[in-house]
């Protein structure tokens, strides 16, 4: 069974810089620039030749992404290419990213942490594609698809325009300095789905994608690895036991209820029942601040090892985490 996960805008879920060093100059991940089928000329391009080029992925990009029947390649590949409202955006779309090379060499180095860490798995070819405004990422079993016109900067006039479908707390991954930890997240996000199990479980959970997606990364950055701001970052920190007072408090690390836990796992423009200033996702962000804790008193333990414990009550007693 083939694997597909989809990072939709809005809503993450998956079925799918301080210090930096240098990566081995053999170790490249391949990237294919399908967002180029924009501009090509429909009449002289053949719908079979991409589909040996990418595989399972034009198939998921054909039907879920812009509908491009075999049958009627032609014609609907012109009238993707003639919808004037996606005109404008492909062009910032090229203009940002016509020379992807630097964001090749953040991803190769991501991937290369990442195939020390997990030397059995796939390493996926990259594939940045023009969707338009539908995906941010799209994993397959061997590739990971990403959406460029979901990184045109958190201020660009498509996002504020489409708030009902981009809420503004969401606009701040929309921008290039995220793309490779937005796409290595989603990748890591594919392979270790959440699992539908207690607020605790949920959170160390994320907590394990979020220390390892740090640990990965070319530049260590904690608001970018969280997707947040550096004021919310900064908020967080500054907050810390009070958000860890909250959760006990409210009883919540035991919780099983879905929507619940919800609320402080999933994005939110902030976290139910702290102030305004609180950003989404804060049981994420004390997930990651365990399990960091966690591995500083296991160094024996490698991350792929860490993976493999489900008891995240034992994770968080060897934590000893206290704020």
């Amino acid at each position: 069974m083939k694997k597909i996960a989809y990072c939709f805008v809005g809503f993450l879920f998956f079925s799918f810089f301080a210090c930096k060093n240098s990566k081995p100059v053999d170790f490249e991940v391949e990237v294919k620039r399908l967002d180029r089928i924009y501009t090509v000329d429909a009449k002289t391009v053949n719908f079979q030749d991409y589909s040996n080029q990418y595989g399972y992925f034009w198939e998921v990009y054909t039907q879920n992404v812009i509908p491009l029947p075999e049958d009627y390649f032609t014609d609907s590949l012109l009238a993707f290419q003639q919808q004037k409202d996606f005109a404008s955006a492909f062009n910032q779309v090229n203009r940002l990213y016509a020379d992807f090379s630097p964001f090749q060499k953040q991803l190769s180095y991501a991937f290369y942490n990442y195939n020390k860490a997990f030397p059995n798995k796939i390493i996926p070819s990259i594939v940045t594609f023009f969707g338009g405004f539908n995906y941010i990422a799209i994993a397959t079993d061997s590739s990971l698809g990403l959406g460029l016109e979901m990184f045109l900067g958190n201020d660009s006039e498509y996002y504020s325009k489409l708030t009902h479908k981009f809420p503004i707390y969401m606009h701040q991954q929309f921008q290039a300095d995220y793309l490779t930890s937005v796409a290595m997240n989603g990748w890591l996000e594919s392979e270790y789905p959440t699992p539908f199990e207690d607020f605790l479980t949920q959170m160390i959970h994320h907590g394990k994608i979020k220390y390892s997606l740090n640990s990965f990364l070319p530049v260590k950055s904690s608001h970018i690895t969280m997707g947040y701001s550096l004021e919310q970052i900064k908020w967080c920190e500054s907050n810390e036991f009070s958000i860890w007072k909250f959760l006990i408090e409210e009883g919540l690390l035991y919780s099983r209820d879905q929507f619940v836990i919800s609320k402080y796992i999933k994005p939110a423009p902030y976290s139910k029942g702290m102030p305004i200033e609180s950003p989404g996702q804060v049981a994420v962000w004390v997930g990651w601040k365990i399990v960091s804790e966690f591995m500083q008193n296991r160094p024996e333990i490698s991350i792929e090892q860490l993976f493999a414990i489900d008891d995240a009550q034992y994770i968080l007693n060897e934590s000893k985490y206290k704020p």
